[in-house]
């Protein structure tokens, strides 16, 4: 079973994407609060992209996220080093997302 340090240094590796001028572009304007939430290790992660898409990251969770995500940490790193489909995950409850639909179309370059 994958650790939260593991989980943690994988979800840094997405905030760390904003610092990308080409990401910056794209999500100028896009300020969202993502939860992360992991049932095997009891653990939420809250990424905050703000209006000049700077992302921050830390471990707690936010009263009204525009984007949730809840999954297991094993399917998330596999999602994260290709090695499991997300859409698969999806498809088989494996991974749950809440959120508007254009903003999760988004999201999903940065996976």
């Amino acid at each position: 079973m994958p650790t939260k340090e593991q989980v943690f240094e994988s979800l840094d590796g997405i905030r760390k994407k904003f610092d990308e001028p080409e990401i910056k572009e794209k999500f100028k304007g896009f300020k969202r609060d993502m939860h992360f939430k992991f049932t095997d290790l009891g653990a939420d992660y809250v990424l905050s992209i703000t209006e000049d898409a700077s992302a921050t990251l830390r471990e707690g969770t936010v009263e009204k996220p525009n984007i949730t995500i809840e999954t297991d940490s094993a399917t998330f790193l596999g999602i994260r080093n290709k090695t499991i489909s997300g859409t698969q995950a999806y498809m088989s409850g494996k991974l749950k997302v809440k959120g508007v639909m254009p903003d999760l179309l988004k999201l999903q370059r940065l996976m």
